[in-house]
């Protein structure tokens, strides 16, 4: 057995689909219990959290032979971008898990994996500058605005009584932020860091009044508070996040040499515009060479040439567990490659019960197959949901009489 993984976008944008290409090799008849791909990530106490997840196959028995499936795993826009400073990074995992015919209790897993970046969303909202002002102990400090871009310098006025000194020092205070299940809100594997400090300027030979100018670095880290929650309730209580703050500590040294006068002023950074890269931009456009129908849609033309010839309750109306019999045929002039077939029953109209998946290297044009399915809940319906290699997808409900 061979799998092979393809992020067909090497990021994402938060709120945005990626899209991957998975193909799977059977060298021999193969049976399934799952196969689909996630996104993990990996807290500081956990090695993988996943954050999201989409099947590809259900449970169901394979043909040797290849099968090609495009899918998209959405992004939420609740899940926190790639922070390369502090190691929060993503990758997607394609999975498989078949029975082990050694030890029935252990299922064989196989995995592989592509990092992926994702980058933060972009938006028309921006924090609007405001101006900033503090006067205590007879130091006053002012602002005209309290947002910048990185590269962007400063100018602080001041003004005051009695001190030999002032000082301002841009501080940045970022950190992994990580509620986990054997920690709780307190991770103890995030270590609590005390502000860096980006800038500095101060003066001494004239602190009645005046301004001072400090530069915020080129490389500055935009201001940010990112928070991802599970929506799964196996998961609640845990939380994984990022946060960047910035600020102007302003110290105040006096002649007498009392204690400095010292206080705070937040600040934003404002964040960069993210833009999508150009090749990208049009791969959910309809253009012929990144179809729209991989995702979502059913192809009508598709759907005339597959055909449920008959469905036949093949066990006793009073048995237990009802087994059906199903013939379905290729009306189209092409063979199939990499065919799948996936079978539910309909409740009423309503629910779908568990279900099972047919695999065909090649369903030849003109070729009916024989199928089963098997379920203990009344059903008034089948479903089937065909697909192949080329991403044709179809889905036909017939009712049972």
């Amino acid at each position: 057995m061979k799998l092979k993984l393809i992020p067909l976008r090497k990021s994402v944008i938060v709120g945005d689909k990626l899209p991957i290409q998975a193909i799977f090799n059977f060298e021999e008849e193969t049976d399934l219990f799952w196969s689909g791909i996630r996104l993990l990530t990996s807290p500081p106490c956990n090695k993988n959290l996943q954050i999201t997840k989409q099947e590809i196959f259900s449970k169901g028995l394979f043909e040797p032979g290849e099968y090609i499936r495009e899918k998209a795993i959405t992004i939420k826009n609740n899940v926190v971008p790639t922070i390369e400073k502090r190691n929060l990074d993503y990758r997607i995992e394609l999975l498989l898990r078949k029975p082990n015919p050694v030890n029935p209790d252990e299922d064989i897993l196989v995995k592989r994996e592509e990092g992926i970046k994702i980058k933060p969303k972009k938006t028309d909202t921006k924090k609007k500058p405001s101006p900033l002002s503090f006067s205590i102990s007879g130091l006053n400090v002012s602002l005209s605005k309290d947002v910048f871009k990185p590269g962007e310098t400063i100018k602080i006025n001041y003004s005051s009584n009695g001190l030999r000194e002032i000082e301002f020092r841009l501080l940045q205070e970022a950190n992994l932020i990580c509620h986990c299940e054997q920690y709780g809100k307190n991770c103890q594997q995030v270590e609590k860091l005390p502000p860096a400090i980006a800038g500095d300027a101060k003066t001494k030979s004239n602190t009645e009044e005046g301004y001072l100018l400090l530069k915020v670095p080129d490389v500055a880290e935009p201001s940010h508070n990112y928070l991802w929650e599970p929506s799964e309730k196996e998961h609640w209580g845990i939380k994984y996040g990022d946060y960047s703050k910035w600020s102007l500590l302003v110290i105040g040294r006096k002649i007498a040499g009392k204690e400095p006068i010292k206080f705070d002023l937040p600040i934003t950074i404002s964040s960069e515009i993210v833009e999508e890269e150009e090749a990208e931009a049009d791969l959910f456009s309809g253009t012929p060479s990144e179809a729209p129908t991989v995702f979502e849609g059913m192809s009508s033309k598709f759907k005339k040439e597959i055909q449920i010839i008959s469905i036949d309750l093949i066990s006793g109306i009073d048995s237990e567990t009802k087994h059906y019999k199903i013939v379905i045929k290729n009306n189209s002039n092409e063979d199939l490659k990499g065919a799948s077939i996936k079978l539910t029953g309909l409740q009423e109209g309503l629910f779908e019960t568990a279900p099972y998946l047919y695999g065909f290297n090649k369903w030849s044009s003109g070729k009916e197959h024989e199928i089963k399915y098997e379920t203990k809940q009344g059903i008034t319906a089948l479903v089937a949901n065909i697909e192949d290699n080329s991403q044709k997808k179809i889905r036909l409900q017939t009712p049972i009489n």
